[in-house]
């Protein structure tokens, strides 16, 4: 693998947890851990927080960690938005997952191919790996355009 992964997380160490192991299996060169800060209102986010933050400390391959955590809770629409402006001014391209959406093995090798494949086309933003887009049938295509 060649691109840098960007993971975002918040307070859920249980699916943070499953989301890095599928990272591991990647395993990406580069990975920018995006987190937002515990929520004043709510004292269990401390430990939540610092527990999925922790579980970056597992990196055991070869990989340039970097880390744009949040001291205050910025909440998801301000954290999301700084934390992609933070990886877009590393990198012109990346893979972006959240701590609750847990990558098919092959969603690596397919991002890595359709960025490499559509790099130069202007028509294209973005490369989802959702599966079920209204009428789109999984097994009739391996890839969808969409406005």
């Amino acid at each position: 693998m060649k691109t840098l992964v960007a993971f975002f997380l918040f307070n859920r160490p249980d699916t943070t947890e499953k989301v890095f192991q599928a990272i591991r299996q990647a395993p990406p060169p580069q990975l920018l851990v995006v987190a937002d800060g515990p929520r004043p209102d709510q004292p269990q986010d401390v430990k939540d927080c610092a527990a999925a933050r922790s579980i970056i400390e597992q990196v055991d391959w070869d990989c340039q960690v970097m880390k744009n955590y949040a001291d205050v809770n910025l909440g998801g629409g301000r954290r999301t938005a700084s934390g992609l402006d933070g990886v877009f001014d590393t990198v012109d391209r990346a893979i972006v997952l959240e701590d609750d959406c847990l990558p098919h093995p092959s969603f690596f090798r397919y991002c890595e191919e359709l960025l490499e494949k559509s790099q130069d086309d202007d028509r294209i933003m973005t490369i989802l790996g959702t599966i079920g887009l209204g009428r789109w049938k999984p097994d009739s295509q391996s890839y969808h355009f969409s406005y």
